[in-house]
C-alpha cells in the first residue's frame, strides 16, 4: 500500500500505470512461469502507458511483485509497473501499488507528481545552463573543433554547430546578440533522440558547458564524446531545448 509520497515517487519510475480488479491471486495469464509472487488482475481504466498498452483495458495480465501483498480477490487497486513479458498476454513487473478509494483523485495525484517530476528535472537543467536565450538558428555547419578523440565508428556523432540569433537573454550575458551550439547530426541510436537542429529553427537553448555540464540524464559515453574544448555549448538533455510556449515555465522556473 503507498502514502503520497510513495504514489509521487511511483508514477516518476514506472512507464504503465492502471486501475483494476483482483481476478485471481499467486495465478498467472502465462504458462511456465512461477506464481508465488503473482496476480492476475483486470484492467478497468489505464491511466499512463506506452502507446502499445493504451487498449489493454479489459483484459486480463500478469502481475509480478517482489513480495505477494494481501490482495482480496474482487479488491481495487491502482499498479505502478514496467512491462515484464510481452506475448499473447501481457506480464508487468510491479514498483508498488495503492488501494483505491477515490479514482478521480488517484488520477489528479499521479498527474500532478509526474508534471512536478518534470519540472523539477528542468529546473535542474537551468540551473546547470551557462546561458538560456530564445532565438532563431540562422546557420548549420560542420565544426571545426577537435573531435579527433571523439571517432566511435558507426557510433560517430558527426558534430555540426548551429549560430542563434539570439532574441532574448533569460539567463547570462544580457547583451549577447548571437551564440553557437554544438550538437551531434548523426541519427545513429546513440545519438537519434538528442536535439538537432535546422536554419530557420525557433525556441529557448539551455546552453550547457561542454564536459563540465551537469552528468544527469545524460549517457556517459556521449559526455565522452564531446571535444575538450572548454568553450563548447550543447544541449545534450531532452530539455535542453523547448519550443517558444514553453517560456513562461522556464522563466517562473528561475525565480524559485
Amino acid at each position: 500500500m503507498a502514502d503520497k509520497t510513495q504514489i509521487k515517487k511511483y508514477a516518476t519510475e514506472a512507464h504503465f500505470i492502471f486501475s483494476g480488479k483482483v481476478v485471481k491471486t499467486r495465478a498467472s495469464t502465462i504458462e511456465q512461469i512461477a506464481t508465488d509472487n503473482t496476480v492476475i488482475i483486470l484492467v478497468e481504466k489505464v491511466i499512463k502507458a506506452p502507446e502499445m498498452f493504451m487498449a489493454l483495458g479489459g483484459q486480463n495480465i500478469t502481475v509480478r511483485f517482489k513480495k505477494l501483498p494481501q490482495l482480496r480477490v474482487g479488491s481495487s487497486v491502482t499498479i505502478f509497473c514496467n512491462g515484464w513479458i510481452f506475448g499473447k498476454t501481457l506480464a508487468v513487473d510491479a514498483i508498488g501499488y495503492t488501494k483505491d478509494t477515490d479514482k478521480n483523485e488517484l488520477v489528479k495525484k499521479i498527474q500532478l507528481s509526474r508534471t512536478a517530476f518534470k519540472d523539477d528535472v528542468l529546473k535542474k537543467r537551468i540551473d546547470s545552463a551557462t546561458m538560456g536565450v530564445v532565438g532563431t538558428v540562422v546557420k548549420v555547419e560542420k565544426t571545426d573543433k577537435d573531435t579527433e578523440t571523439t571517432h566511435f565508428s558507426e557510433h560517430d556523432p558527426n558534430w555540426h554547430e548551429a549560430t542563434i540569433n539570439v532574441d532574448e537573454v533569460v539567463k547570462g550575458k544580457k547583451n549577447t546578440k548571437e551564440i553557437k551550439v554544438l550538437f551531434p547530426r548523426s541519427d545513429d541510436v546513440r545519438w537519434h533522440k538528442i536535439n538537432k537542429y535546422s536554419e530557420g529553427q525557433k525556441g529557448i537553448w539551455l546552453l550547457q558547458k561542454g564536459r563540465k555540464q551537469d552528468r544527469s540524464g545524460i549517457h556517459p559515453k556521449v559526455l565522452a564524446a564531446i571535444p575538450p574544448d572548454k568553450d563548447i555549448l550543447t544541449t545534450l538533455h531532452p530539455v535542453d531545448f523547448l519550443t517558444i510556449n514553453e517560456l513562461g515555465k522556464v522563466k517562473s522556473l528561475l525565480k524559485k
